[in-house]
């Protein structure tokens, strides 16, 4: 009886130092992770302004038709031990997958993490998925350096949604932001203000994000289209290139991919999938897909020609507006009015299956005073709120600190 009361006895007092072993770790946790609220910064957006000028940014001029690097950079396969979702998925077999469905240039990017297969290629793209929080506030790196391992999990204002952007800007070429409407991470009144990003993941294979888009470009911000899968599960037909990036650049190599990227000289396409998909299907689709001849613009004509008729031609304008549309042609025109602030084209193509089976969406044209390429204006460091808030933040963590141990000797001297 004693030898039993002894044993449970030692158990009491190991879970008892397991238990405090945990708590201190959590609290340790918890405190980096509020100082790294605590130090992040506080900014003066640039105002909202309209594109405006007698010229117009042509993302397309100067593109060869032959030369669409078909591209997916955001999908997801084996890491952290299979601790992430993406486990069943081997990096072998992804890019052979993607090859076979005739992709150029893919990106394995799995949660803070950067892929090595096939490192040292000219045409590898070092890319990995950035943020661990709870409301899905993540970014693509694209040409990362280095994996940044700073993330504010608990949810995000936008001025510490802009300081973790300046952040990542330093270790990278590229930065998407990754579906922004996912899980209402980025509402779409952020891209009103919200900069230093090169790219919006507008189409994602969970969730479209085009109000987002139409958001940034409505008040003056060049943010350019990513389409992605978003891919966690490779044996799942349905997966795999349901959202693509088709890339004009002269061959897939990094920089070319990077150049076009900037430039804008790229669409999205999305493709609704049927219940039951497989890859011979799949393969057989994406080799009939209309290819895109020619974006120009001429005078106050923007037109968009293609080798195959699309059901529908849509261009949109500020805020979304439907401006025009025309209907079962291989060629559109659409005639720039003076009001026009930006102008971008999506083109329908109905299936047998689905009145909206595939969808293209093309980057904007855009005024400018010069016919260069807009740049995206910086958020200025707003120093004098930044060091308010932060002696604020940490007088009230010591102030608070303090308590707590004051209390704990008082309750053990009652004891």
């Amino acid at each position: 009886m004693r030898f039993v009361r002894l044993f449970f006895r030692f158990l009491y007092k190991i879970l008892k130092l397991i238990l405090k072993t945990v708590g201190i770790l959590f609290g340790l946790l918890l405190l980096i992770f509020l100082f790294n609220y605590l130090i992040s910064e506080r900014y003066i957006f640039p105002e909202p302004h309209l594109f405006s000028g007698k010229y117009w940014y042509n993302p397309y001029a100067g593109m060869d038709s032959l030369h669409w690097q078909r591209t997916n950079l955001h999908m997801h396969s084996r890491a952290w031990g299979g601790l992430t979702n993406g486990s069943d998925n081997s990096s072998q077999e992804i890019w052979k997958i993607y090859r076979e469905l005739g992709y150029n240039s893919i990106g394995i990017s799995n949660y803070q993490n950067i892929n090595s297969l096939n490192a040292g290629e000219p045409w590898y793209i070092p890319v990995y998925e950035h943020g661990y929080g709870i409301f899905k506030n993540h970014q693509l790196v694209i040409g990362a350096r280095k994996v940044l391992w700073f993330d504010l999990p608990f949810g995000q204002n936008i001025h510490q949604k802009q300081y973790i952007l300046n952040r990542l800007r330093k270790t990278t070429d590229l930065i998407s932001i990754n579906h922004p409407a996912f899980f209402g991470g980025y509402p779409p009144s952020d891209f009103k203000f919200l900069t230093g990003y090169d790219l919006l993941e507008v189409l994602n294979g969970y969730s479209n994000s085009i109000p987002h888009w139409d958001t940034a470009l409505s008040n003056g911000k060049p943010a350019f289209l990513m389409a992605d899968d978003d891919m966690h599960e490779i044996s799942n037909a349905r997966e795999a290139s349901r959202r693509l990036t088709e890339i004009n650049a002269p061959d897939n190599k990094q920089q070319s991919i990077f150049a076009a990227l900037r430039a804008g000289c790229a669409y999205g396409v999305e493709i609704k999938m049927p219940k039951k998909e497989t890859y011979r299907g799949k393969a057989r689709r994406l080799d009939s897909l209309p290819n895109v001849r020619s974006v120009t613009v001429r005078g106050d004509s923007l037109n968009i020609a293609l080798d195959k008729p699309g059901t529908e031609f849509r261009f949109m304008g500020q805020n979304g507006k439907l401006l025009y549309k025309q209907a079962n042609t291989c060629s559109a025109t659409y005639i720039l009015q003076p009001g026009d602030t930006y102008v971008r084209t999506v083109i329908l193509f109905s299936t047998a299956q689905q009145q909206e089976g595939i969808l293209y969406y093309f980057n904007p044209v855009l005024r400018t005073s010069d016919g260069k390429r807009p740049l995206m204006a910086e958020a200025v460091l707003d120093t004098r709120s930044t060091l308010v808030k932060r002696i604020i933040g940490f007088s009230s963590v010591i102030f608070v600190l303090l308590n707590i141990i004051l209390l704990r000797r008082r309750f053990r001297r009652r004891k």
